[in-house]
C-alpha cells in the first residue's frame, strides 16, 4: 500500500513539474537577456571610462544596473566614475567660489547634492569634503545676502514683479530665509500691483475691472490693506439693477412672449454674476400696475428714463414677439430605383457542374421626406434709465426644422444595392450598380431611420428658450463701463 500512495504522490509532483515548466523556462529566458543586457552596457561605460568620458559612463553604468542590480563590475566602474565627476564638479565650485562668483558657486553645489542622490540610489557612495560644505554655506550666505538686496532696491522702485521674482529665487536656495520678512516682502511684490490697478481703475469709474483687481489680492490676502472694503465699494457701485417688462406679442402665438421672457430671467438668474441685479416682476407689479405695464411693454427714451425712476433700474430691457411660424409637410411618397441580389443556379461547360452566381435584377423601392419647421423672430431693446440711451438692441431669429427621410420595401432590405438604370427589363450604357461598402451601408441606413417627426410644439418650445437665452447672454455680457 506505501508503494502505491508513493507512486501516485510522484506522479502527481512530475505533473505539477511539467505544469512549473514554461513559467520557470520564460523565468530563465528573462534572467539570461537581462543579464546579457547589463554586461554589454557594462562593457560600453568601462570603454567611456577609460577614454575619460565619465559622465556618459555613468549613464551606461546605470543602464547596466537597471538590468542587474547584481552587476558587480557595473557597480565598481559607477563608483570610480562617479569619484571622477566628483572631482570635476569639486574644481568648478571651487573655480568660483574663489572668483566671488556665488550664485554659480551655488547652484554648482546644488548640482553636486543632486549627483550624489542619483549614484547612491545604485550604492555608490561618495563623500563632499566638510571643507566644500563649509564653502557652499558662505557662498550661499553672500549670495542670498545680494538678491535680498537687489530685491529690497527694486522693491524701492517698485518694480514689483521683477521683486517677486527674486523673492521666488531666494526661497528656492533658502524656503525659510529671514523668517517671515521675506514672506511678508514677497506678498506686497505679488499683492500691490493688483491693489493699485484696482485703486485706479476705482478712480476712473471702471468699477467693474477695479472689482476684479481687488478680488486678485482678497482671494490671497483679505486683510491686505484695505482691499476688501475698496473690493466691496466697487462692487456696489457696479450693481446694474435691471427690469424687464412683460413683452409684446405681435406675433398671434398663445404664450410664447411668457415663455421667451421666463427663459430670459431664468437664464440671467443662474448666470447673473456679481454685477447683475434683476427686479422682481412682484416689486415691479407693486410700483406699476397692470395697466402701465402694458402699455410700456416698448419703452424708450423719457419713458425708460421715468420708469426706471420707479423701479429703481439702470436699465429696461423690453421685447416684442413679432412672428411665430410652422410649415407641416407630411412625409411624400417617391418610388427609386434600386437593385436587388439573388443567387442563380447554372451550368458551367468548363467545369462541367452546376455552379451559382449572383444576379442583380432592378427594383424600385419607396422613398418618404417629410420636414416640420418653426421660424421665430423678437426683437428687444436694452435701454439705459439714466440717460435715455439705447444700449443694445436687435433682433434675434431662430429656425428649428425637423426632416424626416426613409425607405420601405416589401422585401428584404438587405438584399438591395444602391445605382440607377433607364430601363427594367433592358440593360443600358447609362445603369450604374454600386457595391462599395460604404455606399450600400448608408443606402440600407434609410431603410431602419425614424419615421417620427418631432411635433410642432416641441420645435416651437426649442425655438422660444433658444430666444430668450441668446437674449439673456446679450444683456448679461453688456458692461456699461466700456
Amino acid at each position: 500500500m506505501r508503494d502505491i500512495y508513493k507512486g501516485k504522490g510522484d506522479k502527481v509532483m512530475r505533473i505539477r513539474i511539467q505544469k512549473l515548466k514554461p513559467f520557470l523556462i520564460f523565468l530563465l529566458v528573462i534572467t539570461i537577456v537581462g543579464c546579457n543586457g547589463s554586461k554589454a552596457y557594462t562593457k560600453k561605460a568601462a570603454k567611456l571610462a577609460s577614454a575619460g568620458i565619465h559622465k556618459e559612463a555613468i549613464e551606461y553604468y546605470i543602464q547596466a544596473l537597471n538590468r542587474d542590480r547584481s552587476n558587480v563590475e557595473a557597480q565598481v566602474g559607477l563608483r570610480k566614475s562617479g569619484e571622477e565627476v566628483m572631482s570635476d564638479y569639486q574644481s568648478k565650485f571651487f573655480k568660483e567660489y574663489n572668483s566671488n562668483n556665488y550664485k554659480s558657486a551655488v547652484y554648482t553645489f546644488i548640482e553636486i547634492e543632486d549627483f550624489k542622490t542619483r549614484i547612491y540610489a545604485y550604492n555608490a557612495e561618495i563623500n563632499v569634503p566638510t571643507h566644500l560644505i563649509e564653502d557652499y554655506q558662505n557662498a550661499k550666505k553672500e549670495y542670498l545676502k545680494e538678491e535680498f538686496e537687489m530685491a529690497n532696491k527694486l522693491m524701492s522702485e517698485e518694480q514689483f514683479e521683477a521683486a517677486e521674482a527674486v523673492f521666488i529665487e531666494i526661497q528656492k536656495i533658502e524656503p525659510n530665509y529671514k523668517g517671515g520678512d521675506l514672506k511678508k516682502l514677497k506678498e506686497i511684490a505679488q499683492l500691490e500691483p493688483p491693489y493699485r490697478k484696482g485703486s485706479n481703475f476705482l478712480d476712473l469709474g471702471k468699477n467693474r475691472s477695479a472689482y476684479y483687481e481687488f478680488k486678485k489680492v482678497t482671494d490671497k490676502n483679505s486683510a491686505y490693506k484695505d482691499a476688501k472694503f475698496k473690493m466691496e465699494e466697487a462692487l456696489d457701485l457696479s450693481q446694474y439693477p435691471v427690469a424687464i417688462l412683460k413683452f409684446k406679442n405681435y406675433s398671434g402665438d398663445n404664450g410664447g412672449a411668457a415663455i421667451i421672457e421666463a427663459n430670459i430671467i431664468n437664464d440671467l438668474l443662474a448666470n447673473k454674476g456679481p454685477f447683475l441685479k434683476v427686479l422682481d416682476r412682484t416689486h415691479m407689479d407693486k410700483v406699476l400696475n397692470e395697466q402701465y405695464l402694458a402699455m410700456n411693454g416698448w419703452v424708450e427714451g423719457n419713458g425708460a428714463v421715468k420708469t426706471g425712476e420707479l423701479l429703481g433700474a439702470k436699465a429696461i430691457l423690453s421685447g416684442k414677439l413679432l412672428s411665430v411660424k410652422s410649415q407641416n409637410r407630411s412625409p411624400q411618397l417617391k418610388r427609386e430605383k434600386a437593385y436587388k441580389r439573388r443567387v442563380e443556379k447554372y451550368y458551367n461547360n468548363v467545369t462541367q457542374k452546376t455552379e451559382t452566381k449572383y444576379v442583380y435584377d432592378k427594383i424600385y423601392y419607396n422613398n418618404y421626406k417629410g420636414y416640420r419647421q418653426v421660424s421665430i423672430s423678437f426683437q428687444y431693446i436694452l435701454v439705459s434709465t439714466e440717460t435715455g440711451e439705447v444700449l443694445d438692441s436687435g433682433i434675434e431669429e431662430k429656425v428649428i426644422r425637423n426632416e424626416v427621410s426613409y425607405n420601405t420595401y416589401s422585401g428584404n432590405y438587405k438584399d438591395l444595392y444602391p445605382g440607377t438604370w433607364s430601363l427594367k427589363f433592358q440593360d443600358s450604357t447609362s445603369d450604374r450598380l454600386y457595391t462599395n461598402r460604404t455606399k450600400v451601408n448608408n443606402f440600407r441606413r434609410a431603410f431602419t431611420a425614424t419615421k417620427t417627426m418631432r411635433e410642432t410644439s416641441e420645435l416651437r418650445m426649442e425655438a422660444l428658450k433658444y430666444i430668450g437665452s441668446s437674449v439673456a447672454s446679450k444683456v448679461y455680457h453688456f458692461n456699461p463701463e466700456k
